[in-house]
């Protein structure tokens, strides 16, 4: 069962921001999706989620459809700071957050600015880098794509995105590095190539903020309950023993076919089972 999911904006002092909305419970949701994608990625969830909490998906500042924060090199505390005002315009106080890759680290600072206004995280595919691969990720994953009068960025922007499919990580295209996964679903790359060439050139603001991200610092800053989501088809979430031991309240779950309808369906279950108890406890 899901919940029809609503659309909207509100407006920050650097311009309208977007977001996806559904349901209205005791229990509100935060969900902040992965790059260069739009809360677009994150509406089968929200509808999940809708039928038992209420739940925001807003497209992250320079994504989707939300102005950027107009900013040369953004910071993830800019992010975080962006998110906190966009719960702000909503009536928003208190939230577990959920976020997706990028989001989850974006979840990380908004915790640590601002613990009362955040009862609880559940991260998804969160990346652990030690210094030698941040310094590879900083330079290679996320390269400029200019537009040209020829449009060469769009058939960038196409391979970038089906390497992403084929290797982990995706500049890395040797045979240890093979995900031995098919091509993404047609309809998922249509989608992801029209997030990213909405992102443009601008693409990599959120990247590169997140490599620059030191996980052993950030996340013994935590005093709220964590929840770690492992979905064994993601790479990304393959050194989740090196946050949990970095965070003082932490469980962690499996989460199998997590983008399917079941698999939504048992994730938003969990989430709000998570969310539950923490608005239970008072924690």
């Amino acid at each position: 069962m899901s919940m029809p999911v609503g659309r909207g904006f509100l407006r920050l002092a650097e311009g309208l921001m977007h977001v996806r909305h559904a349901g209205a419970a005791p229990d509100t949701l935060w969900l902040m999706h992965a790059s260069p994608a739009s809360s677009a990625s994150l509406e089968g969830l929200v509808g999940a989620l809708g039928t038992s909490c209420q739940a925001y998906a807003p497209d992250t500042p320079g994504y989707g459809d939300s102005a950027g924060l107009g900013l040369e090199e953004p910071t993830l505390a800019d992010y975080a700071g962006a998110q906190l005002r966009m719960m702000d315009a909503l009536g928003v106080e208190r939230a577990v957050l959920y976020g997706h890759h990028t989001g989850a680290h974006m979840a990380v600072e908004m915790a640590i600015a601002a613990p009362e206004r955040v009862c609880g995280l559940v991260l998804e595919g969160l990346l652990w880098l030690d210094e030698r691969e941040r310094e590879d990720y900083l330079r290679e994953y996320a390269p400029p794509m200019p537009p040209d009068s020829w449009g060469t960025q769009v058939f960038q922007a196409l391979q970038w995105l089906r390497d992403q499919a084929w290797f982990f990580p995706h500049f890395r295209k040797d045979a240890e590095h093979n995900l031995g996964a098919g091509a993404l679903p047609a309809e998922l790359l249509h989608l992801l190539l029209i997030d990213l060439l909405k992102a443009g050139p601008g693409y990599r603001l959120a990247y590169q903020a997140v490599f620059r991200q030191r996980l052993d610092q950030r996340l013994p800053k935590i005093g709220c309950p964590v929840l770690l989501l492992q979905d064994p088809g993601d790479p990304a979430s393959g050194r989740l023993e090196q946050a949990s031991a970095q965070l003082a309240q932490c469980s962690r779950v499996q989460v199998d076919d997590a983008w399917s309808s079941a698999g939504l369906a048992d994730k938003a279950r969990r989430i709000h089972g998570f969310a539950d108890v923490t608005r239970r406890t008072g924690r």
